[in-house]
């Protein structure tokens, strides 16, 4: 037997609960909203302190590493040798990284990722294969740690500053409705027709 509930008081714009075919309880979906806001606030609280770790420095073994022709400048030499490189690194088994730093690669980096969740770096700069594995390793780890980035939190001033400026913002907005009250008001006592 299925139990209907009343709609919790704190949400008065839900409506009650929807029975699913299988007669289980679908929970309202601004609950269920709710819900997952609080428990990916508890999972952030949780990875907070990653701003606090270090990131670790990648090398060549986090990452798997091709080679290819590389064109541009180098004579014949160009059509010798693979110095092209084409880096390859998975994020989401990156488990060294924090879940955070790797969810934010994920977001930044989308393009840069295929689809088996690699994010690929190629590097033409130098002439040799160590250069270009140097270059490209130093691409990867900028991002990671523009990834890992944690701005500090603003300071007292700052929080001072934006409360000042929401409260004149404020205080316009209700100058302008007063005014324009005042102007409606003027004009209903002008000429009434009655």
């Amino acid at each position: 037997m299925a139990v209907w509930l009343p709609v919790p008081p704190r949400w008065p714009g839900l409506r009650a609960s929807v029975l699913c075919k299988a007669g289980e309880k679908k929970a309202p979906a601004r609950l269920v909203q709710k819900q997952q806001m609080i428990s990916s606030r508890e999972e952030a609280a949780a990875e907070a302190d990653y701003g606090n770790q270090p990131i670790p420095r990648l090398s060549i073994d986090h990452v798997t590493v091709s080679f290819a022709r590389s064109g541009g400048a180098g004579g014949q030499n160009v059509n010798k040798v693979n110095t092209k490189v084409d880096m390859r690194f998975n994020v989401m088994n990156a488990h060294w990284l924090p879940l955070q730093v790797r969810n934010k690669l994920l977001q930044t980096e989308k393009n840069r990722i295929n689809s088996d969740g690699e994010l690929v770096i190629s590097s033409t700069r130098t002439r040799t294969q160590k250069g270009n594995i140097d270059d490209a390793l130093a691409k990867l780890q900028e991002l990671v740690d523009a990834a890992a980035y944690v701005p500090p939190p603003p300071s007292q001033e700052t929080k001072q500053r934006i409360a000042r400026l929401a409260a004149a913002e404020d205080m316009k907005r209700l100058q302008s409705k007063k005014l324009s009250a005042l102007k409606k008001s003027a004009r209903r006592d002008k000429g009434s027709w009655d």
